[in-house]
């Protein structure tokens, strides 16, 4: 697969270096270099309708554009020890979901911070990505030409270290392998695989613990059709040697946010139709056996409905070598349609033999007595096996996919906790802090913390 080609790789494993795609764009790139020398009546107010939030203003200087340099990473050849990047990720917009195609369009802000203590604090302090160092972040699962631009902060803190903070902005459609084991109650991960071109004995790649990552959920565009969680969980990986070619393993973070499928058109519109369809069978019952061919039609004309069905349901999915929820559902009402043509088909040829090879008193007080019972006996299990069925199928789904959407709840529910607790406010929200980052990147300033400096 080429660089930019919009054919989706084979698996996450399947991508190698020549998929990725450098976050590195000196054409858009800006730096702002700040410093963290206020006083403590300095301070930022942000207002809303719900809560007044108080942060320590940030001083920005030197804005320019920085021309391409080779000694990018002159710092890293004289450092001995591996940097630890902090990964923070906001999906600031999370667009169509393409079930077919196994893709999603998202609008993302990365951020990586990391301490650089060979950055000196002077009056007239300037940041030159291309002669410091940087992390070199490469996109793993970008389909075409992704919109990034790069933009860079610096803060010291009170003992005048560096934090460098590398902001990419992207816009463009990723791929996303969809896990459709659970199909129409399935919850898709919407992942954004980042790696960087730095051995892993030189760049640790941790999620950034003091700033929280979420998704904003005002601007999903399919969310008629899907629900979007608000967490978003960042793992680290070490030691992939599938994603390179230079024989060194390469850090890979993982941020991914969820999405949870709206099931209730599928219930509907698959399920209980098939439910309808299946108990047709069971009409079939009150027809005569004499008239054995009209039992046979039925039940032949309904497998044939039910094929037909569960073959237009597969239509808006993608081709996958496993069957899904929905897909087992079918068949086993296909399958129960099935024992009932061959019941049918067997009771019939008894109940024709005995009419025809014995004598005719015998057939008329016994035969016909018990080919009638047994045809009541089979209804009876056909119709408790086929209930049964139905009852173990809707427990499977409340202890099952059901249980992963509860548990996605009670994720969101413990990252509001949790940012309520971090800012010492019941009344902050993940919107508050989505506010208070692209304010802060849009007027060039360092992130606002939403309480306080936390840095």
């Amino acid at each position: 697969m080429r660089p930019g080609s919009s054919e989706r790789p084979e698996s996450a494993n399947s991508i190698r270096r020549s998929t990725r795609q450098l976050l590195h764009n000196p054409s858009t790139r800006r730096v702002y270099a700040v410093a963290n020398d206020l006083g403590v009546d300095d301070s930022v107010t942000v207002i809303n309708t719900a809560t007044t939030i108080n942060s320590s203003e940030i001083q920005e200087r030197n804005h320019f554009h920085t021309p391409p340099n080779l000694l990018k990473d002159l710092d890293l050849k004289n450092s001995k020890q591996n940097i630890h990047v902090r990964i923070r990720c906001l999906f600031l917009r999370v667009g169509e979901i393409d079930t077919l195609n196994e893709r999603y369009y998202a609008e993302i802000l990365l951020q990586a911070s990391w301490e650089d203590r060979s950055l000196k604090k002077t009056s007239h302090f300037s940041f030159d990505p291309t002669s410091s160092w940087t992390p070199q972040l490469e996109l793993m699962n970008g389909i075409g030409d992704l919109k990034d631009e790069v933009s860079y902060t610096v803060r010291f803190n009170d003992k005048e270290v560096a934090t460098v903070t590398e902001h990419h902005q992207l816009k463009g459609t990723l791929w996303e392998r969809m896990e459709l084991q659970y199909f129409p109650l399935d919850i898709q991960d919407l992942s954004i695989i980042i790696t960087t071109s730095h051995k892993d004995t030189e760049l640790i790649f941790e999620k950034n613990m003091q700033k929280p990552s979420g998704v904003n959920r005002r601007v999903f565009t399919d969310e008629q059709e899907w629900y979007l969680f608000e967490h978003v969980d960042i793992r680290v990986t070490e030691q992939i040697d599938e994603y390179i070619d230079d024989g060194h393993n390469h850090s890979v973070v993982i941020c991914s946010c969820h999405a949870a499928r709206r099931y209730g058109y599928y219930m509907w519109n698959a399920y209980f139709l098939i439910f309808l369809i299946t108990s047709a069978s069971f009409a079939t019952f009150p027809i005569p056996l004499a008239n054995i061919q009209g039992r046979i039609q039925i039940a032949c004309t309904l497998l044939l409905t039910s094929i037909t069905f569960r073959w237009l349901c597969n239509k808006a999915l993608p081709t996958i070598s496993y069957l899904t929820a929905v897909d087992i559902y079918a068949i086993g009402n296909i399958f129960s349609v099935c024992l009932l043509n061959i019941y049918h088909g067997v009771i019939g040829y008894v109940n024709y033999y005995f009419a025809t090879n014995l004598d005719k008193a015998i057939v008329d007080t016994v035969s016909v007595a018990n080919i009638i019972v047994i045809d009541r006996w089979a209804l009876v299990v056909f119709t408790i096996l086929f209930f049964t069925y139905q009852l173990g199928t809707f427990v499977w789904m409340l202890c099952v996919p059901l249980r992963q959407r509860r548990l996605m709840f009670k994720k969101d529910k413990e990252c509001q906790l949790a940012i309520a607790s971090s800012y010492n406010n019941a009344n902050i929200t993940f919107n508050h802090v989505l506010r208070g980052a692209q304010r802060s990147l849009h007027n060039a300033q360092t992130e606002l913390s939403i309480i306080s400096h936390r840095d």
